[in-house]
C-alpha cells in the first residue's frame, strides 16, 4: 500500500507515511488530482488536516469562507472544521498531511472503485470508520 500510486476517483494517491509510523499521529499522502474536482463537503473529528500546493491552483472552502491556494501555498484546516476543495483546469499536486488512519478510507474506496461505481453512501460509512464525516453528497468528486 505504501509507495504505490492507485487510483482515487481519477486522481492519484500515494501513501508516503502511513499512521503506524507516525504512533498514530497522522499520515502523509502524495496527490496527483485530476482538474476541476474535490471531494464534498467533510469533516475530520481525529485530527486537522494540512494542504501544502506543489504545483495547481485550489479553492478551499472552510466553514463558508473561500481560500485560493496556489503552487507554495500551504492550507490548514482544524479539527472538525467543515471543508472542502476544487481543483483549478489544470489539476494540482499537493502533499496532505491527514488526521491518523485516513489512508484506509482511500485505499479502500479506491479497490472497490476498481471493481464497480460505489455509491456515496457506502463511500461515506466507509469514510465514517477512517474519520472522514462527509455532511452530504453534493459536489463529491464530479
Amino acid at each position: 500500500m505504501k509507495n504505490h500510486p492507485f487510483d482515487f476517483h481519477g486522481s492519484q494517491f500515494t501513501i508516503k507515511v502511513l499512521s503506524s509510523e507516525s504512533s498514530n499521529l497522522y499520515t502523509v499522502l502524495d496527490i496527483l488530482h485530476a482538474p476541476n474536482i474535490g471531494p464534498a463537503a467533510h469533516q475530520h473529528p481525529a485530527g486537522p488536516e494540512t494542504f501544502h500546493i506543489v504545483e495547481g491552483n485550489y479553492e478551499f472552502f472552510l466553514n463558508g469562507e473561500s481560500i485560493v491556494a496556489k503552487a507554495g501555498d500551504t492550507v490548514c484546516v482544524p479539527t472538525g472544521v467543515l471543508h472542502r476543495f476544487v481543483t483549478g483546469e489544470k489539476g494540482g499536486h499537493a502533499i496532505v498531511i491527514s488526521p491518523p488512519n485516513l489512508e484506509f478510507y482511500f485505499w479502500e474506496v479506491s479497490k472497490l472503485l476498481s471493481e464497480r461505481k460505489v455509491p456515496f453512501e457506502e463511500e461515506s460509512e466507509i469514510g465514517k470508520k477512517y474519520g472522514q464525516i462527509f455532511s452530504d453528497g453534493s459536489k463529491h468528486w464530479d
